[in-house]
């Protein structure tokens, strides 16, 4: 039972950061059982220095790779070309000096071009590989911060209920409403900034495809396990900067210096020695849902929160002078 629990939990953690790649990846020649030296690898170094010197550097890769299936069958596809052209290699006419090839020119560029068929098919499935990995990391942070925002809500709740008699003081009704109106434009900026970047996802996986004109690279430009870290930071790192960005509008907009919007109704005005009537229901709903969708569009839209942070910044105009008289 602990074993099948931990190959599950095992299985949880390759799913979410990546498989555990060797700490010393194998060579091409120790996967093929193969000396460095052995004189099939060396004639075959010797006719494609250039195709399996590539086909080497993808095959460290691979076995680096976010998915482990990945890894292996890319390591295979590999391992396989390379037999296939010792083999090649070993059947051509000998003598031949190195660089010059090992059989006839048709059949060298056949090799060739089989060479570099695996090599760009090996690359495009490492390449997708570590877009899984960034797009997988970035769903993790994201997720992340959606279940961190919740957490402090209700932290924030329990501190306004409890820390306030501990210092021999209390918060009245117009203190629980600003408070529940600043929480509630918290929770729009987090559900706007991960809105922002999902909208962003649907043209992720143009990164592994080449622009126009260029071809496709050769090598994994980054370790997709680094990559996946990295983006989870950039995840939640989101998620706080939509929190930052409606704390800031609300601050702006709730002390009055900023005044481009404005709230449908006072806290002051929603309470008093008599319950609350229909119109002031009304007004109390309104207010949940303009400070939900401040901080939505903070999150959703960082330009636009900061221009109105910059606008509120900015010193307000005098007022004219009255006229004498």
């Amino acid at each position: 039972m602990s074993e099948r629990r931990t190959g599950r939990t095992g299985a949880i953690r390759a799913w979410l950061f990546g498989a555990a790649g060797p700490v010393e990846p194998r060579t091409m020649a120790e996967a093929l059982g193969l000396a460095e030296e052995a004189p099939g690898l060396q004639r075959l170094r010797d006719a494609e220095p250039l195709e399996l010197a590539r086909i080497e550097r993808l095959h460290t890769a691979a076995q680096r790779a976010f998915e482990q299936r990945t890894g292996d069958a890319v390591g295979r596809a590999l391992e396989a070309a390379v037999r296939a052209g010792i083999r090649e290699s070993a059947a051509g006419p000998a003598g031949r000096p190195p660089g010059t090839g090992t059989g006839t020119g048709a059949g060298t560029g056949a090799r060739t071009d089989r060479l570099k068929a695996e090599a760009d098919a090996a690359s495009q499935r490492l390449a997708a590989d570590a877009a899984l990995a960034g797009g997988r990391g970035l769903n993790t942070g994201l997720a992340f911060g959606i279940v961190l925002s919740p957490v402090v809500l209700v932290l924030a709740l329990f501190a306004a209920r409890f820390v306030p008699p501990l210092l021999d003081s209390a918060i009245g009704c117009p203190e629980e409403l600003v408070l529940m109106d600043s929480l509630v434009c918290f929770a729009g900026g987090a559900m706007g900034a991960v809105f922002s970047v999902i909208i962003r996802l649907r043209d992720a996986y143009q990164l592994i495809q080449p622009a126009p004109g260029r071809s496709a690279p050769a090598d994994i430009p980054a370790d997709p396990v680094q990559l996946a870290r990295m983006m989870r930071q950039e995840g939640w790192y989101r998620v706080v900067v939509g929190w930052f960005l409606a704390s800031s509008l609300f601050l702006l907009i709730n002390g009055g210096i900023l005044t481009l919007l404005a709230p449908p109704a006072a806290p002051e005005d929603m309470c008093g020695p008599v319950p609350l009537s229909a119109a002031g229901h009304q007004a109390l709903i309104k207010a949940w849902f303009f400070w939900g969708g401040v901080g939505f569009l903070a999150g959703l839209n960082e330009r636009w929160a900061y221009g109105l942070v910059r606008r509120g910044g900015e010193p307000r105009p005098a007022d004219p002078p009255a006229p004498a008289g």
